[in-house]
């Protein structure tokens, strides 16, 4: 059960918030490090791209396999607590990696553990990170807090791949695995600065105990429609996204036959987009409401798409995917904003882990139609139509479904349902005011 909630310009609050901020920030690079260094190491150990790939692509496996129960974790638990056990295993495992990589010949099975326990600490810290957030930000700031963190996720998708395999390239990967290490210590130091505490879970933890949360976090995203419709959307726009998104090499380099500097500037495109647009929704949230804007987001997501049908050049393919990055970054703080809202703080955790166990669900599923796409004939054409009518779903779906009215009194509320877990949380605003993208 939260803490009563601070006021906008509270001392504590504003340290709290400042604290936490850092802390993401700090372990957001420490993760592009890692994400790095260790593809880098597999690739001078075996000089394989199938198993360098596979170092890289490992990441995603534990949001479907862990996700799903990971939030029961955080809603449970003192999700403080949860963060900084969560950046301390992440050290530990870090450091792991830096002696591995001092070896003249590292086990290849050992980095590969490495990687993939890394990445199952992730779906940990997510979800408890949303519920820390809830607890310890006011309200009224929610939306700038979540424009911050997804315009810190941008900029970092935008300069993370070249910064940081130039600093791998420049450090070494034993000494950047290093630096990695401290970056989550620092993280765990800065999160456990932040006064806040949350009473124990009155059932003791048992297996069972576990299930009967996870139980009550689905009957609650259940019956509350809105945020049910918007999980089902998001998942849909994911995997609208990757179906384009996943072919794009194949799309630029070989169908357009553009060299590879083309493919960089899709890509920066995109990323430059999605930073504008997280710089953009505190400012439109301060003047529409959130459903409105997840509807107009997914709507501007699916009409971009059309761009390169009409006009099937790469240049095309380039403006769209800025456009694209733009309406991603409004969808998501309109729904991080919206969900944390409406959602009871008590069962956060759980809701947004099933949010991105789904939303991660389809990534594959539309990386594959992509590829199957591509293959035909007019490939730019046929795989940016099939994505654009499913984004047309989207936005049908966001309009006409609960999900516009998510911030106000009557989309928002869930159906009476005794087994449904309750709780305070936070109120809807009656006043207007979020893609599983992440």
């Amino acid at each position: 059960m939260p803490t009563e909630p601070l006021t906008k310009n509270h001392p504590v609050a504003n340290s709290a918030d400042l604290r936490l901020r850092t802390a993401f920030l700090v372990s957001s690079i420490g993760d592009w490090i890692y994400r790095l260094a260790i593809p880098v190491l597999v690739l001078k150990i075996t000089g394989s791209a199938t198993s360098t790939a596979l170092a890289y692509a490992i990441e995603f496996i534990p949001y479907i396999a862990i996700g799903l129960v990971a939030g029961v974790i955080a809603d449970r638990f003192d999700r403080r607590r949860v963060m900084i056990l969560c950046d301390l295993t992440s050290a530990v495992l870090a450091l792991a990696v830096t002696a591995l990589a001092l070896l003249d010949e590292p086990p290849l099975a050992a980095i590969y553990l490495c990687a993939f326990l890394l990445a199952c600490v992730r779906p940990f810290y997510f979800p408890a990170f949303q519920g820390f957030l809830v607890d310890v930000v006011p309200e009224q700031r929610l939306a700038r807090v979540n424009s911050w963190t997804q315009t810190v996720d941008s900029a970092l998708g935008f300069i993370g791949p070249v910064a940081g395999i130039a600093f791998v390239a420049a450090l070494g990967v034993s000494l950047s695995a290093l630096v990695n290490a401290l970056s989550f210590g620092a993280s765990a130091l800065l999160i456990a600065a932040i006064a806040h505490t949350r009473p124990r879970a009155a059932e003791p933890t048992t297996a069972n105990s576990i299930a009967k949360d996870f139980a009550g976090g689905l009957r609650t995203l259940w019956t509350m429609k809105a945020v049910m419709w918007g999980t089902v959307l998001m998942a849909l726009s994911n995997l609208a996204a990757w179906t384009i998104e996943g072919s794009l090499f194949f799309l630029i380099l070989e169908v357009e036959d553009m060299p590879k500097v083309v493919l960089g500037l899709v890509f920066g495109a995109q990323g430059l987009g999605a930073v504008v647009g997280g710089v953009l929704a505190p400012r439109l949230t301060d003047r529409y409401r959130l459903g409105v804007l997840l509807a107009f987001g997914m709507g501007l997501s699916g009409a971009t798409m059309v761009l390169p049908v009409l006009v099937p050049t790469w240049w095309a393919v380039l403006i769209a995917w800025g456009v694209e990055g733009i309406a991603t970054s409004v969808v998501i703080v309109s729904w991080f904003t919206a969900r944390q809202k409406v959602v009871p703080s008590e069962v956060i955790g759980r809701v947004v882990s099933v949010s991105r166990a789904a939303a991660y669900a389809t990534i594959p599923l539309g990386a594959v139609l992509g590829g199957w796409l591509v293959s035909g004939t007019s490939p730019t054409r046929t795989l940016f139509l099939c994505a654009a009518a499913v984004q047309a779903v989207v936005f049908l779906g966001a309009a006409l479904s609960p999900v516009v009215r998510i911030d106000s009194g009557s989309g928002s509320g869930a159906d009476s349902d005794p087994g449904a877990d309750s709780g305070p949380g936070h109120t809807p605003q009656d006043a207007v005011g979020t893609a599983e993208a992440g």
